[in-house]
């Protein structure tokens, strides 16, 4: 897997453990409601891991997908950083990341290789 894939899939993996954390965190302190609001801002880091698991393995469909999800975060999390929520900038730096990384030429290479008899060729 080229670095620029797996940078993507590393970003949406700590974002995601980063969300959960920070949600328990404001749950213990604000209650339920706030924790809530706090995490509405991380809803697309968590439906973004589905993909983020299939990397190694699936085509250019999941790079297309993430590259969607990815921009509905990017206007999730500002929206939610409009609204006061504190680091709800985070997952639209995420999402921004994760957009140039997919968008790359290596990227682009590895989730187009071609499959025979169901084995993986290296990617080179």
């Amino acid at each position: 897997m080229p670095g620029p894939v797996r940078a993507a899939q590393i970003a949406i993996f700590a974002t995601f453990g980063i969300g959960v954390l920070l949600t328990v965190l404001v749950a213990a302190d604000f209650g339920a409601r706030e924790s809530g609001r706090f995490f509405s801002s991380y809803l697309m880091p968590t439906v973004l891991l589905v993909p983020a698991l299939r990397f190694r393995t699936a085509g250019n469909g999941v790079r297309v997908a993430s590259i969607v999800l990815a921009s509905l975060q990017i206007v999730f999390a500002l929206s939610g950083a409009a609204r006061g929520i504190p680091f709800g900038v985070l997952p639209a730096g995420t999402g921004i990341a994760v957009l140039v990384l997919l968008c790359q030429t290596s990227a682009k290479q590895w989730f187009r290789r071609q499959h025979t008899n169901g084995v993986r060729q290296q990617y080179s």
